[in-house]
């Protein structure tokens, strides 16, 4: 159902049979170099208009009811008319079941490579595009959660339209308002794969939520090149996460599973774990730094605890327990990997960034996060921890994200004692992977995970040192209400800015930054060290914000899930 004919340039040439959907949704640009004669065009489009209907089947002749089925999307124009305005956005159902389906011609048989992007977001998406179309792959989108254009932050949650508009070919979508079927879905992806004579070739998760579903998906497809199915569940439970790590021989904080409603077993936890106050509660499946709190006492515990037994998590499901958790001292980092058995020891660290937070709003908030070298011998420990972690939850193809905390050692001079806070199997947000391929000479990150879900070798740089100080500042408000007015916010203005977005307009309702999403900005600074540093400064004294106050306080555990983590 590609609306890019299969020969066009944007297709690089790659051939292959023509599919009832291409027949079907747009016959006149199958060979878009021969001219097609008028008459013979008439016939076919009257033609083409009936089997249009038999697609749909008798069920489904109001086509608003298209929506309460598994749908594809596509681009082109309509075939089915020649007066009248020419549609942009075809979606029709997914598995085209028809009664007595029709083969114009008969395809070849050599497959077109297919890989699926499960649940993209516009900025990282754009890129694993061309790193497909630079492959001859065709990129399918799976969208678990779809939005009808309700849901605000495009880039982040797209519609599909939005992504077919930025070069996706496909876009699979379950009926509307349905809760997202794993084994539902692989079996219409491999009618369509049947049907368009497609090869899946690899699944790409592309956020944390998209992690529980990805290699199920892929191993459902009948690929290989999968994570092992085993320990799919400790890529993403915070707590059997816990239990794989410590199980490698690696230090894991202390912790606990809380399911009292009322938090009355806070107590008891606090006393065989042997902790001292503050801890951490926080939700098992989250997100972005969602439904974390610290806590200072055993009021404050209880409190965070029932709210989380008894709340649906940042992900949309029912959260069962709540993690208690020791405190670890020391700073955070992310260390970001590529895992592949092309690789020297099955997986390789590519960037490592360092966290600057403060404590405020009763936990720790991000101030900026900036890039440091993996290749300096400060992180050595962070580096040989982080590759350890991946290889503890079964991370073998793909990009992975471990965050951790760390000690630094002024005698020895390096970072020590490191802890998982948590690992994820996927892409960093925060457009981390975007800065890392600006900043470190030879690197192509993109190119590499599309090589690595398709099990392909993967390019490595001679070194992953970066030329430049890569950086991304966090942006916050000061104060709860409606946004009217906003000062500083030409970013663009800083000598070493690289992008920006705005999280928040005039007329939103803003709230002091608390996790990733509340924050009303963020910016991305590339330079020298000092200059970034200045311009991060810069960027947060200089951000002011004029809001109308509201008398309820804003739900902090209510942001939806979000892009960055």
């Amino acid at each position: 159902m590609s609306p890019i004919p299969p020969n066009s340039p944007d297709r690089r040439g790659h051939m292959r049979g023509q599919s009832i959907s291409e027949a079907i949704l747009a016959p006149q640009a199958v060979v878009p170099d021969v001219i097609i004669d008028t008459k013979d065009e008439d016939e076919i489009s009257a033609n083409l208009a009936e089997h249009h209907h038999a697609i749909i089947g008798a069920e489904f002749k109001n086509p608003n009811n298209i929506i309460k089925q598994p749908t594809l999307a596509t681009l082109g124009d309509t075939p089915f008319a020649h007066e009248g305005d020419k549609l942009e956005h075809h979606r029709v159902v997914a598995t085209e079941f028809v009664a007595n389906p029709v083969q114009f011609e008969a395809p070849e048989p050599i497959l077109q490579n297919a890989l699926v992007l499960l649940d993209p977001r516009i900025p990282d998406c754009t890129h694993l595009i061309e790193a497909g179309r630079k492959r001859g792959l065709m990129i399918m989108a799976v969208v678990p959660k779809p939005n009808d254009g309700s849901k605000a932050l495009i880039d982040f949650y797209p519609t599909a339209e939005a992504l077919l508009e930025v070069g996706m070919h496909q876009v699979y979508e379950p009926p509307f308002g349905s809760k997202f079927d794993v084994v539902e879905c692989a079996a219409n992806l491999k009618t369509i794969e049947a049907q368009q004579n497609l090869r899946f070739l690899g699944v790409v998760p592309c956020r944390e939520s998209a992690v529980d579903f990805s290699d199920i998906l892929g191993a459902l497809l009948g690929l290989t090149v999968v994570n092992d199915l085993g320990l799919a569940s400790a890529r993403r439970d915070k707590g059997l996460m816990k239990v794989a790590v410590a199980n490698a021989g690696l230090r894991v904080a202390k912790y606990a599973r809380l399911t009292s409603g009322d938090g009355s077993d806070v107590i008891k936890a606090i006393e065989e774990l042997d902790l001292e106050y503050p801890v951490v509660v926080k939700t098992p499946r989250g997100m972005s730094t969602m439904d974390v709190f610290i806590c200072n006492n055993e009021e404050e515990a209880k409190t965070h605890t029932a709210h989380i037994v008894r709340s649906v998590g940042p992900d949309g499901r029912r959260t069962q327990y709540a993690l208690l958790e020791e405190f670890i001292n020391g700073e955070e980092f992310a260390i970001n990997l590529v895992a592949s058995p092309a690789t020297p020891r099955g997986v390789q660290v590519t960037d490592v960034w360092m966290y600057h937070k403060i404590f405020t709003e009763g936990t720790m908030v991000n101030t900026f996060q900036e890039m440091v070298d993996p290749h300096d011998r400060a992180y050595a420990s962070l580096v040989q921890y982080a590759e350890g972690v991946c290889r503890a939850v079964g991370i073998k193809y793909g990009m992975a994200h471990v965050e951790l905390k760390a000690e630094f050692n002024p005698t020895i001079g390096r970072w020590v004692s490191p802890v998982m806070i948590e690992v994820g199997a996927r892409l960093p947000g925060g457009r981390k992977t975007i800065m890392a391929s600006q900043t470190i000479p030879g690197w192509y990150p993109f190119d590499a995970i599309v090589d690595a879900h398709c099990g392909f070798p993967i390019r490595m740089p001679p070194s992953f040192r970066p030329a430049k100080k890569a950086v991304q500042c966090y942006i916050p408000s000061d104060k709860n209400g409606i946004l009217k007015s906003i000062e500083g916010d030409d970013f663009d203005r800083l000598p070493t800015h690289n992008c920006h977005i705005m999280l928040r307009k005039i007329g939103d309702k803003v709230v002091r930054a608390r996790d990733l999403m509340s924050f009303a900005a963020y910016v991305w600074l590339i330079g020298d060290d000092e200059d970034v540093k200045r311009d991060v400064k810069r960027a947060r004294e200089e951000f002011k914000v004029e809001v109308e106050p509201i008398a309820d306080e804003p739900d902090r555990c209510s942001s939806p899930a979000s892009y960055a983590s």
